[in-house]
């Protein structure tokens, strides 16, 4: 199995690395052009010699919970200055969240933490089995603006924001590093994107993985259509500036 520090490998050759594809939770209320465009580059990962392992996402159901209860107080802490000083220069939505913030209490605050230690070690189990997981950026591509949610094949609604951090949002609880690489374009040309998180402290094998990835597409480093444009209909783009090195490790 590679590890972190192992160099005995070619650029390109995945043969040995193990890539965990989810069985819940980054699947779950995705749209299909996302899910389509995923699971062929999970595909195209395998054809590079990874193996494919199905894993089970422990803990799933306490993210959005964990996650607000972290985000909200830790930012309401980091604004409340301005937020008293100067609360006209926030837009409404922003500001009422902060404002929220301000109510929760410092127990709730401990019982987050306490939940996202739970989360780590569960994840440090789980990613014993693979080297790294694939799955959705997001589960969908940009929506108009001014839209405020999401309706879901199976009835459900959610708000796009909720939506938008759903599926980034256990790489930030855990802290693992997690990179995103574009995978295609939906039938209105949009980008999506495939992320891939690691252990703690793999970030080489992360990074590994999304060149050998991109290696393999011909559009790597090229612009995405953009509606204004005039090759918006083009079926290959301007190409832009291609840039020397490895992908950006998404924060």
């Amino acid at each position: 199995m590679p590890h972190q520090g192992h160099s005995s490998y070619h650029e390109g050759d995945l043969t040995g690395l193990r890539v965990g594809v989810p069985r819940n939770y980054y699947f779950d209320r995705v749209a299909p052009d996302v899910e389509s465009a995923v699971r062929d580059a999970i595909d195209r990962l395998r054809d590079l010699g990874a193996e494919l392992v199905d894993v089970e996402i422990p803990m799933t159901r306490y993210v959005q919970a964990v996650q607000w209860g972290l985000m909200v107080p830790e930012a309401t802490s980091y604004h409340e200055r301005t937020l008293r000083a100067t609360p006209e220069l926030y837009a409404p939505d922003v500001r009422v969240l902060l404002e929220a913030g301000e109510l929760l209490l410092a127990g709730d605050y401990l019982r987050a933490q306490r939940a996202r230690t739970l989360m780590r070690r569960a994840w440090t189990r789980m990613l014993e089995a693979v080297d790294v997981l694939a799955a959705p950026t997001v589960p969908l591509t940009a929506v108009p603006a001014g839209q405020q949610s999401v309706r879901w094949a199976d009835g459900s609604e959610e708000s796009v924001s909720d939506s938008y951090v759903r599926l980034s949002a256990p790489a930030n609880i855990t802290g693992s590093p997690a990179l995103t690489v574009p995978v295609g374009q939906d039938r209105a040309g949009l980008p999506v994107g495939m992320q891939l998180i690691g252990r703690p402290l793999g970030e080489r094998t992360v990074l590994r993985v999304g060149r050998a990835y991109e290696a393999t597409r011909a559009d790597a480093g090229r612009l995405a259509p953009d509606a204004g444009t005039p090759w918006a209909a083009e079926s290959t783009p301007p190409e832009a500036p291609r840039s020397p090195t490895l992908p950006t490790l998404r924060s």
